[in-house]
């Protein structure tokens, strides 16, 4: 009788053969590809046939075709094998040296706040290596390869740590070709096309609402998946948008944008230094940690 701990499985070494023999279409093809003599790659074959019971296999004149229950078998365990080998590469490298950390940072926020200071980090500290990547929307810092993140969320999942970077404060803006008598009473900013982040859909709602004045939820009007996107459509003249002063100052500055309202709307997310709790005490960790939050510091006080 099996255990009932123990799992029905066929040896791994004979499922990847076989995927390779279902790739290749022969035995000699397939040998070749693993580097074995024809009758290994034979017995692998017949083995596994054995374990399930079934043929998987014809052989014919010109080649192996794939029975019914071979074709079907195929399917799934290309599937396994994929997700068996890409576990092994994200446990395999997490063994990298203490000295490297890979992060992850918003596009927009990581373009124009982030990069800036990561890169004066890494002329500060030339030992540490840093590995950037980009995301858009929600991230699991604890389910990846990561090292740590900065992400706009509510603070860290379960099993991380965090330290609160910065607030995502924003403005109403459009274009002075749209809005040429800006600054706007809260009714007449209600009546403008709104353009809107995929990611806060109910911002303008929110804002509106503080300001006293109600829209339908869901707000009518564009979305866009990044702030970039939003702030070009809104200096067109496409709508108005609520966008922060790292976006949009430069536009403000030249012009390009104006506000629309002195009230600012403070999103109830903020931008989370996030690291996994087996890497948040590595020396590397904490001095990039100490970095960003007295960059942030800098900034309020500026």
């Amino acid at each position: 009788m099996k255990h009932p701990t123990q799992r029905l499985l066929p040896a791994t070494v004979n499922l990847n053969t076989f995927e390779v023999i279902a790739r290749r279409g022969s035995i000699t093809a397939a040998a070749q590809d693993l580097g074995l003599t024809q009758s290994a790659v034979s017995r692998q074959l017949t083995d596994l046939e054995n374990f399930v019971g079934a043929a998987l296999c014809l052989r014919t004149p010109t080649g192996l075709v794939l029975t019914e229950a071979g074709a079907s078998y195929l399917r799934r365990i290309r599937y396994l094998l994929d997700e068996l080998e890409s576990a092994s590469i994200a446990v395999a490298t997490r063994s990298v040296p203490d000295t490297v950390i890979r992060i992850s940072v918003p596009t927009t926020f990581g373009t124009l706040w982030a990069m800036p200071r990561l890169s004066q980090f890494a002329l500060a500290h030339p030992a540490i290596q840093l590995d950037v990547v980009t995301h858009v929307g929600p991230i699991s810092v604890r389910d990846s390869v990561l090292d740590a993140a900065i992400v706009h969320c509510e603070g860290p999942e379960p099993g991380c740590v965090g330290d609160m970077l910065a607030p995502l404060i924003s403005w109403p803006m459009a274009a002075p070709a749209l809005c040429p008598q800006a600054p706007l009473a809260p009714e007449r900013m209600a009546g403008l096309p709104l353009l809107h982040l995929t990611s806060a859909p109910n911002a303008w709602p929110a804002y509106l609402r503080q300001l006293g004045q109600r829209i339908e939820v869901p707000a009518p009007g564009a979305h866009y998946s990044l702030l970039t996107l939003s702030i070009t459509a809104t200096e067109a003249g496409l709508g108005a948008a609520l966008l922060p002063e790292y976006v949009a100052g430069d536009a403000l500055r030249a012009g390009r944008l104006v506000r629309l309202h002195d009230e600012p709307f403070a999103s109830p997310r903020d931008y989370f230094f996030i690291s996994t709790e087996e890497r948040a005490h590595s020396p590397a960790i904490q001095a990039l940690r100490q970095w960003l939050t007295a960059a942030t510091t800098s900034d309020a006080q500026a």
